[in-house]
């Protein structure tokens, strides 16, 4: 509130107007921290996304180079693993036939990707364009909470998709590879 006084030396003396432009000053304030707060929130959700397709790609290369090693069951398709599917390990310490390999690989890799990344799972099947080439897929669950996954993420599973019968789980982020054992 503005109040006048009476003249000292010729001038007026106002009062109230510090606190007016303090209050403005801390409401300014308040945003800004609330600006940095929301970034830093934005930045860690990210980081996490990036660190899980990371985690993804790691995983993607793990496998490519478990069939290189089974190389003759990766070419005639032994290697084939469904949205969901947990193949059981097997010890091949003392011999296993290349689908036995194939599928304790499987088994092994499964676990470790869901260990890895949060609700993950995994497709691999062979490419109908090109029967030397191994689709792998590898999916997990959306840290940004905004429960579904962008046209940018899905993108890659549209040809994916209609070529192949893959498709991104609803609610997922994927990543998709194609090797050639």
């Amino acid at each position: 509130m503005l109040t006048s006084r009476r003249p000292l030396r010729g001038q007026y003396l106002q009062t109230g107007l510090s606190l007016i432009e303090s209050l403005v000053a801390i409401v300014v304030l308040a945003l800004g921290v609330a600006g940095l707060a929301w970034t830093q929130a934005r930045l860690l959700v990210d980081g996490r996304d990036a660190n899980a397709r990371a985690n993804a790609i790691l995983l993607i290369g793990d496998l490519s180079n478990r069939m290189l090693f089974n190389h003759a069951t990766a070419a005639s398709g032994g290697y084939r693993l469904a949205w969901g599917e947990m193949p059981t390990v097997r010890d091949c310490t003392s011999g296993c036939s290349g689908s036995e390999l194939a599928q304790s690989d499987l088994g092994a890799w499964r676990a470790a990707l869901a260990r890895a990344l949060p609700a993950g799972d995994a497709s691999v099947f062979r490419s109908s364009d090109d029967p030397r080439q191994i689709g792998i897929a590898v999916s997990w669950s959306l840290h940004s909470g905004h429960g579904r996954a962008t046209d940018a993420e899905t993108a890659p599973f549209a040809v994916t998709a209609a070529t192949h019968g893959v498709d991104c789980p609803e609610g997922q982020h994927c990543h998709v590879v194609y090797v050639q054992p």
